[in-house]
This record gives C-alpha cells, sequence and structure tokens, in this order.
C-alpha cells in the first residue's frame, strides 16, 4: 500500500514543470516523518538534472542524501557523523547495486545543459527512468530511518497521528512536534526573550502591541506543544470518551467497533456528527487514504 502510494506521490510531484528529482524525493522523505519541506525543497532544487546540469550527481541520489541528513543529521557543533555517513554509504550500496551507477549523464545518457539532451529526454520519455531512480531512492532511505529508528512505520506513523475519532492529532495546535508547535517556536525564538520590552515603545506607534502580553502568552502555549496525541495522553477536549474507550475495545478508530455508532463518545451535537462522518470516511476510504487526504488541509478549515 505503501509503494503505491510513494508512486503516485512522486508521479503528481514529478510531472509537467512541477518539481523535478532531487525536490521530490526530499518532500517525499520529509512528508513521510511529518516534517516542514518547504525549506529542504528550495535547497534540493540546485542538484536536479545532474546538479544544475552539469552532468553530476543524480538528483534523486542527492535528495535521498538529504532526506537522511534531515533526520539524523547532527545539529550542534562536534556532533557525532559517523552514524549518518553510514546510513548514507549503505543507501549508496544499494543504489549501485541496482543500478550500477549513481551519475545522471551515465544513468540518462542526456546533457542537459544542452537544447540536444533535453529535447532527448523529452523524446525517450526519460522521466520514467527518473520516477524509477526517485522511488528506489525513497523507499531505500525510509528502510534505512525505520531500521535505525529513526522513522516509525508508516501504519505506526498514522495511528500516532490520526486520533480515534478520525481527526488529526499532528495538525493540532497544541501537538507536539506539529507544525503549528515547531512554527511558533522558531517565531518565539525569532523575537527573543526581550521583545515584551519592545511591545511597549512600539504601542505610540501602532497600539496593535498593546495585545502583545496575551499574545505572547498564546505563543508560549503553542511553542511548547503541550500534547503528544490523544493516544499518549489523552485529548485535550476532557469531555472526549472515545480514547478510553477504543483502548478497552483493543481498537485503533470507532468505525472498527461493532457498537459503532453508538452514544457514549462524550462529544456534543456538532462534534459527534464530525466523529461519526470522519469514522465513516475511514471505513468506506481506508485510514490511509484519510490520512493521506487531511494530512495537506488546514486542522482549522
Amino acid at each position: 500500500m505503501e509503494r503505491e502510494y510513494l508512486q503516485t506521490r512522486l508521479d503528481a510531484l514529478f510531472n509537467g514543470d512541477n518539481y523535478l528529482c532531487a525536490e521530490s524525493v526530499v518532500q517525499v522523505i520529509a512528508e513521510a516523518g511529518g516534517r516542514q519541506s518547504e525549506d529542504a525543497i528550495r535547497m534540493a532544487t540546485g542538484f536536479c538534472s545532474g546538479v544544475a546540469r552539469t552532468c553530476g550527481q543524480c538528483g534523486a541520489v542527492s535528495g535521498a542524501i538529504m532526506g537522511i541528513g534531515m533526520f539524523a543529521g547532527r545539529s550542534e557543533p562536534g556532533g557525532e557523523i559517523d552514524h549518518t555517513y553510514a546510513m548514507i554509504q549503505d543507501f549508496i550500496e544499494a543504489f549501485k547495486d541496482t543500478y550500477k551507477k549513481t551519475n545522471c549523464f551515465d544513468l540518462t545518457e542526456c546533457d542537459f545543459s544542452t537544447a540536444e539532451g533535453q529535447t532527448k529526454f523529452k523524446e525517450e520519455n526519460k522521466r520514467n527512468d527518473c520516477l524509477g531512480y526517485s522511488l528506489f531512492a525513497v523507499e531505500t532511505v525510509l528502510a534505512i530511518l525505520r531500521e535505525h529508528g529513526y522513522l516509525p512505520e508508516y501504519d505506526d506513523l498514522i495511528t500516532s497521528q490520526m486520533a480515534p475519532c478520525g481527526l488529526l492529532c499532528g495538525k493540532c495546535g497544541a501537538y507536539a512536534g506539529g507544525p503549528v508547535q515547531t512554527l511558533s517556536a522558531a517565531l518565539q525564538a525569532e523575537l527573543g526573550d526581550n521583545f515584551g520590552e519592545y511591545a511597549k515603545r512600539f504601542e505610540g506607534m501602532n497600539p496593535v502591541f498593546k495585545q502583545y502580553a496575551p499574545f505572547a502568552e498564546l505563543l508560549d502555549f503553542f511553542a511548547h506543544g503541550s500534547c503528544s496525541g490523544c493516544r499518549e495522553k489523552g485529548c485535550l477536549f476532557q469531555a472526549c470518551q472515545v480514547t478510553e474507550c477504543i483502548r478497552d475495545k483493543d481498537a485503533d478508530f470507532c468505525f472498527q467497533c461493532e457498537e459503532f455508532p453508538c452514544d457514549h463518545h462524550g462529544f456534543p451535537e456538532r462534534l459527534a456528527v464530525i466523529w461519526q462522518k470522519n469514522n465513516e470516511n475511514m471505513r468506506d476510504k481506508g485510514v490511509n487514504e484519510c490520512f493521506r487526504f487531511c494530512k495537506d488541509k488546514p486542522r482549522y478549515p
């Protein structure tokens, strides 16, 4: 199931003039671990087309190396690097075992710095070959990262982020490690500890700064990520009885229970409608499909 999704996702990214090999590979790897991928995509652009049309390393290989570094690279001066290098070496070895080469020109026989090379790529439909390299790169990197404990298995990732009610914990404003927490922490760090004093000075220029103190309190809540998901600490909505009920039923989601839909979920009417609709969608379309649909949408539409 995951291979089918990865293939479809890469095909969608690497279609027309959307993204190229390195960009697509690093984006899909980032998505698999719930990471923000925008900066990674920007960094990967120059590695596409054989390192910016210089007949250099294959972009799928470059994107894969960046993907490993995204999760296993060091983040502090003097940090350990041998473990990261070993994983990258394992990937390179696997890629060479399958395709014999890692150089873009050797794999495609197209010099992208020339009009002839670009025309040959299109006329001989080399894009399909590059999709194959990209799919192999993503699958291999995900397997390596999971083997070394940097990523959960795909089904475990979904279960950790998708609540039993069908809402996506990973996008919640209280979820630790989610985009709201990550972006809020970045804003908090950028403003610094003393911005409150500056806000008072700015009040004369714009009265909106009078609201900085309550804003800073809310930002601090978002930045710290107070919840690791419904299955860990319980829902912030204290009336919810779903998590405990699911645990008693030894199920992952409400639709898997023979009593679904029931009336002992603890939700008010509006949330009960959403709860039932979410679980019916997961039952009818599959949990994986619902997760893929939800993960790119705002949590609070």
